[in-house]
């Protein structure tokens, strides 16, 4: 498994280093941008078969440094599904080297802790759960680079990453795309996951249940202001960083704080 860590380590550096070449030189030939999705997949593929060795099998229960890496693997599937039909692909700047963060420290702290296997009935909400993060992780990275790229243009600042960025509104139109589609598998996974803490079988989840239940609040706010309103900008930003915090702190703080799944 120390192998593999090294090698998933190594690739992540490789492709860091494509992903800023292919975006700041703009002149760069459609053969080499190519070559970073290939090197990305192959990336990928090494720190799927990393993180597969890290848990054992699916469906255990995990401490927070191997879930934390389990979250960072979908955020990175959804990453590459989606970069070839949307503008996302500066958002790897940001993924990829916090990607490349996680392996060394779960390679440390992650593994199996032998804490259990996770319900059959619940399996359903738990990849629900996980994909909705995944959506709701790169709206987040979005709303930090869409905040720099305003804050940059307000004290009229210039800066070689705020040239390579997509426009403002594009960037606000990916934001909310990015939202709805994890809003909507957010709301799933609270239905989903409802009749086990209503059972009383999971009733010592309550601090994690609370947590999901503010962070959906707060993005059906954000959505309703922004299709009602027009919200956009630092309060639409905002929002959704704070839907995120709340949803970290539902998923792995309660692993972290109140040592509970």
């Amino acid at each position: 498994m120390e192998l593999l860590g090294i090698s998933t380590i190594f690739a992540y550096i490789i492709s860091i280093f494509s992903i800023k070449y292919i975006i700041i030189e703009e002149d760069y030939p459609s053969y080499k941008k190519t070559s970073f999705d290939i090197i990305f997949f192959l990336s990928l593929v090494l720190f799927s078969a990393y993180t597969y060795s890290l848990i054992g099998g699916f469906y255990q229960k995990f401490n927070f440094a191997t879930s934390l890496e389990i979250t960072f693997l979908i955020v990175n599937y959804l990453f590459f599904a989606f970069m070839f039909s949307k503008p996302i692909k500066h958002l790897g700047l940001v993924l990829l080297p916090l990607t490349l963060i996680t392996i060394p420290f779960s390679m440390m702290y992650g593994g199996d802790d032998n804490l259990g296997q996770i319900n059959n009935d619940l399996k359903i909400h738990v990849i629900v759960s996980v994909t909705s993060y995944g959506f709701l992780g790169l709206a987040a990275i979005q709303a930090i680079l869409l905040r720099y790229q305003e804050n940059k243009l307000k004290h009229i600042q210039d800066s070689l990453f705020l040239t390579i960025l997509p426009s403002i509104e594009k960037m606000e139109k990916v934001m909310f795309e990015l939202i709805i589609f994890g809003f909507i598998l957010l709301t799933l996974s609270l239905i989903s996951g409802a009749p086990f803490i209503f059972g009383g079988e999971y009733s010592g989840l309550t601090e994690k249940i609370l947590f999901s239940i503010i962070a959906w609040i707060t993005y059906s706010y954000l959505i309703y202001s922004r299709f009602s309103r027009g919200s956009r900008g630092r309060k639409a930003t905002s929002l959704t960083l704070s839907g995120m915090g709340f949803l970290f702190i539902s998923y792995l703080g309660t692993k972290l704080f109140f040592e509970i799944f």
